[in-house]
């Protein structure tokens, strides 16, 4: 019996530094928005994808290009995310039987790679609250905080999302050893959030890991609260089984073969079913012909 996936977009950023040559400084594809030419980059981006889900008649989770769309990166927080969802819905309506699911992203405030610089619980919920409303308003049909690497910024986002009524997903930057970077166990970060927001997430997700890193990770989760683990519903895995700490120090791309890495994505899949699933374009062809001939 085949297994029922959600897909995801892949590297929106690494993408258009590398495919397009585009330069968006630290990241920051919301300003691609800015011009005709950028906003054609994003619009053949994000069609990739979706014609990806068209092909193998699957759903697909498309983010909004706003990781880095909230005040500190611009003055203009509720103008460039209201152009991000304009942008992506235009792309869903044209896009036939097949089930595109928005998603508001929101990054942390500053590095994901340095827990060190994270916000506090309060200044995190007054910082993400702002970004939260603007895209809960635009209408997404989720919001989604990826690759936050301390417990105190990710409770305070959380907060931030839970108050708009919008469901929610939560992807902390975690070592492979189940731990968020500032050290917080994924046991007791999911466990704490769960207990004390409400509503709480809609799920949790693994990003920016490899299948095998995010395969230890869950293991620890499971070994020390087995029933959390089914809170973690998807894996948006990188290419390289580099670590976080590697991965961040490197000035060019690294990723494995694509077979290795689809073999090692749909075991961590199968043991922890998993049912959203994606990284890179390249990789998630594969991905979806493998599932498609059933198994797991």
């Amino acid at each position: 019996m085949a297994m029922e996936i959600t897909l995801t977009d892949g590297g929106i950023e690494t993408r258009i530094i590398y495919e397009f040559r585009r330069s968006i400084g630290d990241f920051e594809a919301y300003k691609l928005l800015r011009d005709e030419p950028g906003r054609e980059i994003l619009r053949r981006i994000y069609q990739s994808y979706a014609e990806v889900a068209v092909r193998y008649r699957l759903p697909i989770q498309l983010g909004t290009p706003t990781w880095r769309a909230s005040r500190k990166w611009t003055s203009n927080v509720e103008g460039v995310n209201a152009a991000a969802v304009e942008l992506l819905g235009n792309i869903a309506r044209q896009i036939v039987n097949t089930r595109i699911i928005l998603a508001g992203v929101i990054g942390p405030a500053s590095d994901g790679y340095a827990a060190d610089e994270a916000l506090s619980t309060k200044d995190a919920f007054a910082y993400h609250r702002e970004q939260a409303d603007v895209l809960a308003r635009s209408d997404v049909d989720l919001l989604y905080a990826p690759t936050f690497p301390a417990f105190s910024e990710l409770y305070g986002v959380a907060r931030a999302m839970a108050g708009t009524g919008r469901p929610y997903a939560l992807a902390p930057m975690l070592h492979p050893d189940g731990t968020m970077l500032d050290g917080t166990p994924l046991a007791e970060t999911i466990a704490r959030i769960d207990a004390e927001i409400s509503p709480v997430p809609h799920h949790y997700m693994i990003g920016c890991l490899y299948p095998t890193h995010a395969e230890t990770a869950l293991q620890a989760l499971r070994a020390s609260q087995r029933d959390l683990v089914k809170r973690v519903r998807g894996l948006k895995a990188n290419t390289s089984p580099l670590s976080p700490e590697e991965l961040d120090k490197l000035n060019h791309l690294a990723a494995t073969d694509v077979q290795t890495w689809v073999r090692d994505e749909l075991a961590c899949a199968r043991e922890f079913d998993l049912t959203i699933l994606g990284r890179l374009l390249r990789n998630r062809r594969t991905l979806h012909r493998r599932f498609g001939q059933g198994g797991g």
